[in-house]
Order: C-alpha cells, then structure tokens, then sequence
C-alpha cells in the first residue's frame, strides 16, 4: 500500500532524530545508528500495512483467524500518527468506527472489543463489550491526529470531536469511585457494580489522560491520573501478602479502600500485558515532566531490571513478582517497556542497550520486514513502539 498524505501531512521519512528520548539515547554509544532506526521503523511499518492491515483499514491478526480487536486498530492508529501516515491512518479510522463503535448499538462511542468471523460465517461483531485499554489507545490516538491538524474522512466525525466523545464515554463507564475519593479505570463496561474491582494495570495511561483532559474538560482526569500514581505505588510493593521487587502484576482486585490483592483464575505475573505499562507511564514522563511518573520508574521499578542486566546481560520475558523468571527466553515486548522505563529514568546508557537487543528480533525475509515472525502481531506492535519511543518519533 502507498502513502499518501493529505494537505498537512508530516513527512513520513523526517521524523527522527526529534524529541528528548532521542537527545537522552544519542549521549550513550551503545545505542544503535540513527540511520539504523530510520530504516528499521520505516520498513517494518510499511511491511505492516501491507501485511496485516486489509485495504479497507482492518487489522488481520492471524491467531484470530483474520478478525480484530479494539486493542489492534488503536495500535494501528497510533503507529500511523507516529509514523506521519494520515492516508493510513484515515482508512483505519472509518473502518473502526464503522464497524467497532458502538454508537448505534449502545448510544455510546466506545468500540465493541471483538470483531470476527461468526458461526454463520458472516463477519461482523463478536463481542459488544469494551476494553478500556483499546478505547483508550482510540481516543489518544484521534487526539495527536487532531493536534497534527488532520482531517477526518467524508462523512464520518472529525477527529477531535470523536477523541471528545469517547473520553467522555471511557470516563463513564470505564471507571470506578472508591469509597477513599480514588478513581479506579477498570476493564471495560462490564466491570462489577461494587468492590473488590477486577483492574488490569497495563491499561492505565495517564499521559493519555492529560491529552484527553484538555479535549474533554473534565475534573475527573487529574483524579484519575492521581490515583493511578496512588495505586501504582502501592502495587510496587507487592500485590496482597506477597511482597514484591517493584513489578507490576498482569491482573488484580482492589478493594473499597484502593488496596491491591490477587485476582483470582487471573495470570498475576508481571507478563504479557504488564510489560505494557512502563511505556504508558514513561510517556508521562517524557510528555508532561511529571515527576511522579519518572520517580516511580527509576526508584521502584528499573532497579531491579538493572541487577538483572548487569548479572546476565538479558530479560527474561515474563517474571514473578518476586523477581524470578516465569519464562526461559527473551522478548522485544519487555525489552520495549524496559526502555521507556530507562529514557523515563534519564538512563540513556541502558536504554541504548536495550534498543540494540530489540533489533536483534528484526528480520527482513520474503519480502516482509518484521520482529520475531512475519504472523506475531503483538510482537510487532511493541517492537516497534519501543524503537520509536526511542528513535523521538513518539510525541503528543
């Protein structure tokens, strides 16, 4: 597919060397050549629309036999906006928001999770229920698009009018009062009516949440925002009774007073969707100088990524809370949330080690440009957001 761009398009091809992750990573020698990234970002992007992203704007994930989630077509947005992609990123958007968006199902601009091949074998909606975490990757990403001063499809909202409308939607019904003033963001719509709350914490993004504050003037953004820091330096401890070494669990329960426990039937390892949020809260960190953000990083969680590199010169990719190994190989996924940790944390040495390890996932084969295999979609994605992050492309 080609890209294209509109009247204010940003060039695709200028955007790195930009932005403080990549003044922070150029001081260390050990990160890979400016000229290196430009090439692997561009590459792997374009072989990503090509690859997994159908003509009309849906993203082919192959363990779900071509269907999408949510999650995926905000991926895919937000890597558009980033790699200055507004043809793309158009296309994307009137797919999602004609076929996700539950505006003339439920009366809410909020995207249903699961989209698919059903028994019949039509294709349509499998699952009506939200995900925050894809609402919320939605509207930040519509949000940069409309900071960029882009223009929507024919027909369909503009951009930030849409961005508006599901934050306002996300505030709604994604998200929880306690009963000590906290504001808790849950799963989705279908979270429980009273505590203990089930939470993932790698759909919280409180850089997101500042952006999508200045669009939809709400007072329950900066709570939301500083009660996520509340919760998460708690969770930093450990998660109930098990002290921890500050990682983050996959999935847990809050009671009415904000105190994390287990989850149970629910994966309490710092893992595949844990390993998401370093990167969420380093943005603000990088984004906004929140303090807090970059303090909660590089005292309470890089500590112990660094003993880890520096007695065996790799991750693992999934751990225990208690710092032991739950996998026995590596992972660009972790490598990626360590690395926005570590430019978060000013620690440009260590984040251009971990830069070169995810390009040691880069393959380019039959015509295609991807990290682990041609089919890992989730690979893929968090691959390349960890090198762009610290090539400078990721910016508000």
């Amino acid at each position: 597919m080609s890209l294209s761009g509109g009247r204010r398009r940003q060039s695709f091809w200028g955007q790195g060397l930009m932005g403080l992750a990549l003044l922070l990573a150029a001081c260390s020698p050990r990160g890979p050549a400016p000229a290196r990234l430009e090439q692997v970002l561009r590459s792997s992007w374009q072989s990503y629309v090509e690859h997994f992203i159908a003509p009309e704007g849906r993203v082919m994930i192959p363990e779900r036999g071509g269907g999408t989630i949510s999650e995926a077509q905000a991926y895919a947005l937000l890597r558009a906006v980033w790699a200055g992609d507004e043809a793309a990123f158009a296309r994307i958007f009137r797919w999602t928001r004609e076929n996700l968006s539950r505006s003339g199902t439920h009366g809410d601009r909020l995207l249903a999770w699961e989209w698919g091949r059903k028994d019949g074998g039509a294709w349509g909606v499998l699952d009506n229920n939200t995900a925050a975490d894809g609402d919320l990757d939605y509207a930040l990403a519509l949000c940069l698009a409309a900071r960029r001063g882009w223009r929507g499809p024919p027909g369909l909202p503009g951009y930030g009018e849409e961005a508006r409308a599901v934050a306002g939607d996300i505030l709604k019904l994604e998200t929880a009062a306690l009963a000590n003033g906290e504001l808790l963001l849950t799963p989705g719509n279908w979270h429980e009516g009273e505590p203990p709350f089930l939470t993932n914490p790698s759909y919280f993004s409180p850089a997101a949440y500042v952006l999508l504050g200045k669009i939809n003037t709400n007072r329950d953004w900066p709570r939301l925002r500083a009660s996520t820091y509340a919760l998460l330096g708690r969770l930093a401890g450990g998660l109930g009774s098990r002290p921890g070494v500050g990682l983050f669990p996959d999935w847990c329960r809050v009671d009415v007073d904000g105190d994390p426990g287990p989850a149970p039937g629910r994966d309490t390892n710092f893992g595949w969707e844990a390993v998401r949020l370093p990167f969420r809260v380093a943005l603000d960190a990088l984004w906004f100088k929140n303090e807090q953000a970059a303090r909660l990083l590089k005292d309470k969680f890089l500590p112990f990524f660094r003993q880890e590199w520096q007695a065996k010169g790799r991750l693992a990719a999934v751990y225990r809370l208690d710092g032991t190994e739950a996998a026995d190989y590596e992972s660009p996924v972790l490598y990626a949330g360590v690395l926005a940790a570590a430019l978060a944390a000013r620690d440009g040495e260590f984040a251009g080690h971990l830069a070169r390890k995810i390009l040691t996932f880069y393959q380019e084969k039959d015509g295609r440009a991807f990290f682990v295999s041609p089919d890992n979609y989730y690979a893929d994605n968090w691959a390349w957001l960890g090198l762009a992050l610290y090539a400078g492309w990721v910016r508000p």
